[in-house]
């Protein structure tokens, strides 16, 4: 049998009205109807209907986050800053994966389109950038982690191509002059980005780019290992690898330890992301680190803001990234 507001009110002997301020948590209902509708709520065991309530009140207090998967441990930290920015707030945060599909991040965007949440953000954006330009006019969305070229939309990333630049201007600066890449071929924006990075610390240090030290897979860790073997049979092997992320860089060092490469010295590695294991591997990897949880807090931050503004900010924010330099650079980690 399903208890209705009706029964609550009647079990009361109050109105449907004052049983609706009370479960509002309205000041202006007496200390004795509230402790009567309480005590009805308890003893009929009623559960108000929050979603037909929230979608009265075109409000939910809910966000949507849309990610690939749940494989990369770097999203963990991202999702927690928002998370505890939300709760700040009195949001919760809702986590959905899209495996990569564009069609399925619009599938999940029905959640935006229907009210069910109030916000979304996207973290690995499938769509190209004027569909998002165009719902983020309609809708409160938001972009973290990724950035789209032309797409306009509340971001908050970094500044991926410096931060290639740099983790690749170490590399030169340790004397290194045959610089290897592992990439990917899907190409997001902060792939390419990095990629850029590369290439613009190759040029600044008045060095060649050589397309036969760039390899294109994935952002596994069986690619890095492929990777880095087919760098290494070039005839002249590359003296560093950078990598666009940790797992690939740790699936490169796996090749070089297995061969025989004296890793920091003979070769040099370098990673993207600082995720946990890459001060677990041994040697220890030198590595790019974003604010993951910062990113995710200021997204947060952001697009409530961006809720109760007239004028809704669509810039791209870039927080700062840092080197982290370990024995993989022939740095000590200490």
């Amino acid at each position: 049998m399903n208890i209705t507001i009706k029964d609550v009110a009647k079990a009361a002997n109050v109105s449907v009205a004052t049983v609706s301020r009370v479960l509002n948590k309205k000041t202006n209902v007496s200390d004795e109807a509230v402790q009567a509708v309480n005590r009805a709520v308890e003893e009929l065991g009623y559960s108000p209907n929050f979603l037909g309530r929230d979608l009265r009140k075109s409000e939910t207090k809910r966000i949507l986050a849309i990610i690939a998967s749940t494989e990369h441990s770097f999203y963990s930290e991202v999702l927690r800053g928002m998370q505890d920015a939300a709760y700040t707030q009195g949001y919760d945060v809702l986590i959905a994966t899209t495996r990569d599909d564009p069609e399925h991040e619009m599938h999940l965007l029905n959640m935006l389109f229907s009210k069910a949440v109030d916000g979304a953000v996207l973290l690995a954006p499938k769509l190209d950038s004027k569909t998002i330009s165009e719902l983020a006019k309609k809708y409160h969305l938001a972009m973290c982690l990724e950035r789209l070229e032309g797409c306009e939309i509340l971001c908050v990333t970094i500044d991926n191509e410096q931060a290639g630049y740099d983790a690749t201007k170490l590399l030169i600066g340790k004397g290194r002059k045959r610089i290897g890449l592992i990439t990917t071929k899907v190409r997001s924006q902060s792939s390419i980005d990095r990629e850029n990075g590369y290439k613009r610390a190759l040029r600044d240090a008045g060095l060649p780019l050589d397309e036969e030290l760039i390899y294109y897979g994935d952002y596994s860790y069986d690619s890095g290992f492929k990777g880095c073997e087919e760098l290494m049979r070039l005839k002249t092997r590359p003296d560093a690898v950078f990598s666009i992320s940790d797992t690939i860089s740790i699936g490169a060092m796996t090749y070089a330890i297995r061969n025989g490469i004296n890793v920091g010295k003979d070769v040099l590695f370098f990673g993207f992301d600082n995720i946990s294991y890459s001060h677990m591997f041994i040697p220890r990897l030198s590595t790019v680190e974003q604010p993951c949880y910062l990113q995710g807090k200021t997204v947060i931050e952001r697009l409530i803001s961006n809720m109760k503004a007239e004028d809704p900010d669509r810039s791209t924010i870039m927080l700062p990234h840092s080197l982290i330099l370990r024995e993989s650079t022939g740095d000590s980690t200490y």
